[in-house]
């Protein structure tokens, strides 16, 4: 009960003192406060890119600095075709080699095959094909197929591809890498992947040629590679 009086009687003695003494009363001025306020950080949500060719087609130009119609190049050699992803239009460097390799019990059994395609493939060769892809111009073409092309053997034939649904297809030396990292936006980022093939060492791939838009499916109008 005592701490509870303490105040008051404070008080008292207080206003005693100031009534007995003839020293005028100085008022003391209370001492000034600021109040800081602690900023609230601001917090931006960064939103995903627009993706306008996500469903619909667009429209690729022939620039100057794109390959012409009938342009052929040696395996190795590097051409520049319009190409686009769902975010952005740009220009995608495209080089193309093959490597041959024997066809082996040990990779037949790494794929994931029927057994009947399985017999399709033995005692053949494997053809390694090799994609390398520059981004030319900065564009945002994360995510990008690789593009397709048409292969052509020494006979005029086509060779054959392996195809494993839902899944990559992987052999010791080809490893197939179907879409573009997404670190495949700056200027300058390169990309490399292999399709596997396969038919008979004595009728090998000796060209391909790209004929998707702008381009057409004939020789004086499609970007070929050749051996």
């Amino acid at each position: 009960m005592r701490t509870r009086r303490l105040p008051v009687v404070f008080a008292a003695l207080a206003f005693a003192a100031s009534a007995c003494t003839s020293t005028p009363e100085t008022s003391s001025a209370a001492p000034a406060t600021t109040t800081q306020t602690t900023p609230v950080p601001s917090t931006t949500v960064s939103k995903p890119p627009e993706e306008p060719y996500l469903t619909a087609t667009p429209t690729l130009e022939l620039s100057e600095n794109a390959a012409r119609p009938g342009t052929r190049l040696k395996f190795g050699e590097q051409a520049v075709i319009p190409y686009y992803s769902s975010y952005a239009k740009g220009l995608l460097g495209v080089s193309v080699t093959v490597d041959t390799a024997p066809v082996t019990e040990e990779e037949i059994g790494k794929l994931a095959l029927k057994d009947e395609d399985k017999k399709k493939i033995r005692g053949k060769t494997f053809f390694f094909v090799r994609e390398k892809l520059t981004n030319i111009d900065g564009a945002n073409l994360t995510r990008i197929r690789v593009p397709s092309m048409h292969a052509t053997t020494r006979s005029g034939g086509w060779p054959g591809s392996v195809l494993a649904v839902g899944r990559s297809v992987d052999v010791t030396g080809c490893q197939e890498e179907v879409f573009a990292p997404p670190s495949f936006s700056t200027k300058g980022a390169e990309y490399e992947t292999c399709e596997l093939m396969f038919g008979i060492i004595s009728d090998p791939i000796v060209s391909f040629s790209y004929t998707k838009a702008p381009y057409e499916d004939s020789p004086s109008h499609s970007v070929t590679w050749h051996r």
